[in-house]
């Protein structure tokens, strides 16, 4: 486990060195390169892994078409949804967008270490929750809000998303086209 991982975990729950050292053998690092796929449609991943450095891209086809629906970052925890929580393989493609540093546990050592620690275990609940309530919001935006609301929501709350994600992908993530996205920007900017 990374540094920024601990303290990544340390923020949600008090745990000791030995907290920590528990978990340290049930981490491993994995380097995926810009374009390489955590998963792809059909497959299977159950791992969750927690992004030391890059950008990691959710996203599925829609008539030829590829719709994002997540981005995510350094210190933020990443996962295939429906193959940890349902078992099933995954609907979605997972795309390092920048070069990416993982820590990741598998499912099953997860599991064991849950077991083990029920602060492992509240740490995962609160993660949970927290990615639930998340989602929630963005699925209310989209039914409430703009896409120049969204922009500028997302500007203030994720700056960096803005700065580092291709506008394609950004564009896609807001739920409207590239060209709109300029449009959007010079508007702004004025």
């Amino acid at each position: 486990m990374r540094d920024n991982l601990i303290a990544f975990v340390r923020k949600y729950v008090d745990f000791s060195d030995e907290d920590i050292d528990l978990a340290q053998p049930y981490f491993t690092d994995i380097i995926l390169k810009k374009g390489e796929f955590w998963v792809k449609e059909g497959e299977y991943n159950a791992d969750v892994a927690f992004i030391n450095k890059g950008m990691i891209r959710s996203y599925f086809i829609k008539e030829k078409v590829d719709i994002t629906f997540d981005l995510t970052i350094e210190n933020q925890i990443f996962s295939n949804t429906t193959s940890y929580s349902l078992g099933l393989p995954s609907s979605e493609y997972i795309q390092a967008i920048e070069d990416c540093d993982l820590c990741v546990i598998t499912k099953v050592n997860l599991h064991l270490l849950y077991s083990q620690s029920p602060k492992w275990e509240r740490l995962g609940r609160i993660i949970y929750e927290n990615y639930t309530v998340l989602q929630e919001m963005r699925v209310r935006s989209f039914i409430s809000e703009t896409a120049k609301e969204r922009y500028e929501i997302l500007s203030k709350t994720k700056p960096e998303l803005i700065r580092r994600t291709p506008q394609i992908y950004l564009a896609n993530y807001l739920g409207i086209t590239p060209q709109s996205l300029s449009r959007l920007r010079r508007e702004i900017t004025r």
